[in-house]
Order: structure tokens, then C-alpha cells, then sequence
């Protein structure tokens, strides 16, 4: 059996998938967020309590920053085969890196198999994306095949968002000024999604946190949620997600919902309090 590698950014939260298959490993790329002269490694051991609480109180400015191409090759040797999924190219230049960190494993080892998806999103879709790859690559399958079924399966998921606050995104130009100008103001809630092409846009206000999850699912059903599969993950307010996991459960009892806090990338843009909600469609 050939070896694979499932490699994600930091733009994912997932940082670990239990299996007992050695053939198939994940590796996580991470981004960095600076913060003044500090740089947060956006790596598994990262304390995100600590990250936000620097964050919260610093009067520089900030940014984040992808890995470099050097980097992805050395996360794509060792195996045969090799799946990528990038944070939203829209977004970060992680895509551009990687398709470059590509071109430069492709000269070390030019028989291997590289893919690099852009995601076109953040966060909790593309958890659901590596744990497909993940799922896929255990069969063995023809590496094309799976590329194949890989397309198919993202072209039948989504992502929303749940933000109480918009500071970074609007700082780092993500979204505009008037949009952030919008949120926080009277407990007002911002339900997001992304664009196909990967950006984020606005889908609805709301004030307060009742009628914002409300509004939050019925955005799901809108986009053609009927019961899949959910990934959850929440900037260390673990309330919120429990909340989103019952009222699911009311409407949709065999749901099956995976909730996680999420990384240091995804808590600095999704800020205090907010939540990802990647989604399978109909």
C-alpha cells in the first residue's frame, strides 16, 4: 500500500484524525499571526487562551502570514501520494505557497502524486474536507479517483459564520469598514457566508444570541442543509456550540455534529465568542 499525506494549513482546525492505518498521515502546515514584534505560530501546541489574550490587549498592529514554499515541500516528501487543502486563496497566499512548495517537491520526486485544493473557505469546511481525504485515502483508491470524489464531495459542502466581532478581518481588508462598523454595536450579531470564489460576505444581522443561532440554521437550510454532516468550531466559547449542537439535534436527531475550538488563524478572524459552521448540502 502507498503512503499518503493529508496536509491542511492552519486555516483548519483539525489538528489530529484517529486511525490505525500507518500508511496515511496528516500533517498541518502552520500559519503565523504577528502581533507587533511577536510571531504566534499558529502550531498544536500554541496556548489559544494566551494567544487571544495578547491579542486582546496589544495596540500594535497585527497580521497574519503563510508559510513559505520551502516549507509545503518538506510537508509533501515521504509519501507517495499527497492531498492539500489551503485556506481560501481569497484570503491567503497559503495556496499560492503551497502550489509552489509543489513544483518544488515535484523536482525532488518527480513520480509523486500532488494535489493542491484551494478550499475556498476556512475553517470548519475544510475540517470536513480533510477527514473525507482522510476517509478516501484508507480505501487505497487510484489517486485520480480520489481527487475526482474529493471535487464532488466539496462542491456539496458550505460554511457560515457567527461573529460578534469583525476588527481583524475588517483591519486586515477581509471585509469592509461599513460592514464592521455594523457588529458589536447593541449586541448585533453578524451571520456570514462565503462567496463561491472564497470571500466573505454578509448574510444576515441579528441581536442577540438566541434569535442569532436561530437565524444562523436557517441559513443552513437555506444553503440546502437536510441532516449531514456538521463541523463546529468555536473561539473558546464552548455555550455557543452546545446551543447550536441542541437546537440541530431538535430538528435533525441522526445529525452527526463534531464541535472544536478553533485554531489561532480562524480565532483571530473569527474573534470573541464567534463560530464556523462548515456543512454537507444536499
Amino acid at each position: 500500500m502507498k503512503k499518503w499525506k493529508i496536509v491542511v494549513d492552519s486555516g483548519s482546525s483539525i489538528r489530529e484524525i484517529e486511525t490505525t492505518n500507518q500508511n496515511v498521515a496528516l500533517e498541518v502546515v502552520p500559519l503565523m499571526i504577528n502581533v507587533g514584534n511577536e510571531v504566534f505560530v499558529d502550531s498544536a501546541d500554541l496556548d489559544i487562551a494566551n494567544f487571544l489574550s495578547e491579542l486582546k490587549d496589544t495596540k500594535q498592529k497585527t497580521s497574519s502570514a503563510c508559510p513559505s514554499p520551502e516549507v509545503y515541500a518538506n510537508r509533501f516528501e515521504g509519501a507517495e501520494n499527497v492531498i492539500c487543502f489551503t485556506i481560501s486563496s481569497q484570503i491567503s497566499g497559503s495556496y499560492n505557497s503551497a502550489s509552489l512548495g509543489k513544483d518544488i517537491a515535484l523536482e525532488r520526486n518527480p513520480d509523486a502524486n500532488i494535489h493542491i485544493f484551494d478550499s475556498r473557505s476556512a475553517g470548519s469546511e475544510m475540517d470536513l474536507l480533510a477527514k473525507k481525504a482522510f476517509e478516501l485515502a484508507e480505501t487505497d483508491a487510484e489517486f485520480d479517483d480520489i481527487v475526482k470524489e474529493l471535487n464532488a464531495y466539496h462542491e456539496n459542502l458550505d460554511i457560515a459564520f457567527l461573529l460578534e466581532s469583525v476588527d481583524n478581518l475588517v483591519n486586515n481588508g477581509r471585509v469592509s469598514k461599513i460592514l464592521g462598523q455594523m457588529i458589536g454595536l447593541l449586541g448585533i450579531r453578524l451571520i456570514g457566508n462565503r462567496t463561491p470564489e472564497g470571500t466573505i460576505q454578509l448574510a444576515h444581522k441579528s441581536k442577540g444570541q438566541k434569535r442569532a443561532l436561530k437565524t444562523l440554521i436557517n441559513e443552513l437550510k437555506s444553503k440546502g442543509y437536510n441532516g449531514g454532516e456538521i463541523e463546529a468550531s468555536h473561539v473558546l466559547n464552548p455555550d455557543i456550540a452546545k446551543a447550536f449542537e441542541e437546537e440541530i439535534l431538535k430538528e435533525y436527531p441522526n445529525a452527526k455534529i463534531t464541535t472544536r475550538v478553533t485554531s489561532a488563524l480562524c480565532s483571530y478572524y473569527a474573534e470573541h465568542n464567534g463560530m464556523i459552521v462548515g456543512f454537507e448540502t444536499n
